[in-house]
């Protein structure tokens, strides 16, 4: 064994993000989705790494000039809109709302045309 290095970072961040998802209560299935796209995705996988590290957002990553912090506002405000409260409760799970961000990162960088519709034209409200 002499002269073999071993980086276990991939397990660790694997285990930081299973854990994180699993607070967030997010299912197994799309958890393990979202794990397979970000090991495919090096700049993905770097934002998630430093999240992890840092618990914020490193941001480098922008597909259709949004980024994942972007994206986490986006969530915040689908899941103002769903509650109806108008404010972000203190029931509101962050860590669920980050999670999504990096799914719909994800998406949008498989098929940016149909998310930036998304993004750009709202949830669905009446506008004045």
């Amino acid at each position: 064994m002499q002269g073999i290095l071993y980086d276990a970072t991939k397990v660790k961040v694997c285990q930081a993000f299973y854990g994180i998802c699993d607070y967030a209560e997010l299912s197994r299935e799309w958890t393990d989705g979202l794990w397979i796209d970000l090991l495919s995705d090096r700049q993905l996988y770097k934002e998630l790494t430093y999240y992890i590290e840092h618990h914020t957002f490193l941001d480098e990553m922008k597909v259709c000039g949004y980024s994942l912090c972007d994206l986490y506002v986006w969530q915040m405000n689908r899941y103002n809109l769903i509650k109806d409260t108008g404010k972000n409760p203190r029931t509101c799970n962050k860590e669920k709302m980050a999670m999504l961000a990096f799914g719909t990162m994800r998406e949008l960088t498989k098929n940016p045309e149909e998310y930036r519709k998304r993004l750009e034209y709202g949830q669905g409200t009446d506008k004045v």
